[in-house]
């Protein structure tokens, strides 16, 4: 009798607890499932990565022409800042040889000559050029101190040539050139060759007789091989030092 009640009993709690496990079988089922999924999709599709690339590029499209055009002004920004820099160097350095010189040497004189045909005197038709005696010279006599101002290019340094008639690809520096009592020295560079001459002019005359008045122009290629320029104009008066 107690065998058959207690059988009984386990049926009815089976019975009722099936229900119950059928449940969490199904809701174990489920969860299973569930994180499968989540597992499968914590990476990207080709349509997302494709998606993402298409952005990207806009985005990049939209940027790279406003950076190339903030570059190519910084470099310009660095073209004409060398540029005035040289100028003014090379015409401060003009003026101070000229205003402890004396007496500025015309063309045809004997003491305006270099090697061979070369010829360093001033000439109003050819205002690239200028040599004149130092502060300690006397003018007439063989001996003097001599300096010479004049653009020429770097391989013929010591021939003086008018920037304004130089070929295309020609590159003409400033210089300067001393005579010391017996022999010219070698000619030295007054600015940087990254950049060259287009017009150099020294004007005799003006306010004060012994007034030149110099005018001074570089020029360098800039970030799109176009050349950029500047110009300065200055005075020096002969024996101001």
């Amino acid at each position: 009798m107690k065998k058959n009640c207690s059988i009984n009993c386990q049926n009815r709690v089976g019975r009722l607890l099936k229900p119950v496990v059928t449940h969490f079988d199904r809701y174990r089922t489920n969860g299973l499932v569930f994180l499968s999924t989540r597992r499968e999709r914590t990476g990207f599709t080709l349509l997302e990565l494709i998606i993402a690339t298409s952005i990207l590029s806009i985005i990049a499209l939209l940027i790279y022409p406003a950076y190339r055009a903030s570059s190519r002004s910084y470099q310009l920004s660095v073209v004409q800042s060398n540029l005035q820099q040289n100028a003014r160097i090379g015409m401060k350095k003009m003026v101070k040889e000229l205003e402890a010189g004396m007496v500025v040497i015309p063309e045809e004189s004997d003491d305006a000559k270099g090697e061979g045909s070369i010829n360093y005197g001033y000439k109003r038709g050819e205002p690239y050029k200028m040599a004149f005696y130092a502060w300690n010279s006397t003018p007439g006599t063989s001996d003097n101190d001599k300096i010479a101002l004049y653009t020429a290019l770097p391989t013929l340094n010591t021939e003086p040539e008018d920037p304004a008639f130089s070929s295309e690809g020609e590159e003409p520096l400033l210089y300067v050139r001393r005579y010391n009592s017996s022999e010219w020295s070698d000619p030295e560079p007054l600015i940087l060759s990254d950049v060259k001459v287009t017009q150099l002019n020294f004007i005799m005359g003006g306010d004060n007789e012994n007034e030149i008045l110099i005018t001074l122009e570089l020029a360098q290629q800039g970030p799109l091989k176009e050349w950029r320029t500047f110009k300065l104009v200055s005075a020096a008066r002969l024996g101001a030092r």
